[in-house]
């Protein structure tokens, strides 16, 4: 990470981190509103709207965490922890799939198609799952590569 200002980048995708839990959040709502409360056109709308600021922001904090983040620092700095960053690495492309899968296909649905448009709001409840896995995961990786102390110290 030479000529790369750590802790700007840090607070970058800190920052990137809680826009994304926000909008997570948001989607977890408009998934669980019932349509006959609200309607399937409005629900569906929402879901569309909320889904595209959803795939614009992980991509966004992937792109900081392959590019600018963490992923090469830890490798840097403890080279054990390669073989865990690269399967968040993996991760993060399963996820590009998954939602440029998944936004397409929320996209072309109409009203009249519920069954549909169900089984993508699992679809889309199963991502948000796995991103919430993945951002433990990330966590756990961070806290164990930069609290632990290796000694050497007299």
């Amino acid at each position: 990470m030479q000529g790369i200002d750590t802790q700007s980048t840090a607070n970058v995708a800190w920052m990137e981190h809680q826009i994304l839990d926000h909008v997570k959040a948001a989607l977890r709502v408009t998934l669980g509103w019932q349509v006959p409360t609200v309607g399937l056109a409005r629900k569906l709308s929402s879901v569309q709207f909320t889904l595209k600021s959803f795939q614009r922001h992980l991509e966004r904090l992937m792109d900081i965490e392959e590019r600018d983040g963490y992923m090469d620092f830890v490798i840097d700095t403890k080279p054990q922890l390669a073989e865990r960053v690269e399967h968040l690495r993996r991760e993060h492309d399963q996820f590009r799939l998954e939602i440029h899968h998944l936004v397409p296909q929320v996209e072309v649905l109409t009203e009249f198609q519920p069954d549909l448009f169900k089984q993508l709001c699992e679809d889309i409840t199963a991502l948000l799952e796995h991103v919430d896995r993945h951002d433990l995961e990330e966590v756990e990786l961070l806290q164990e590569s930069l609290l632990f102390d290796e000694g050497g110290e007299g």
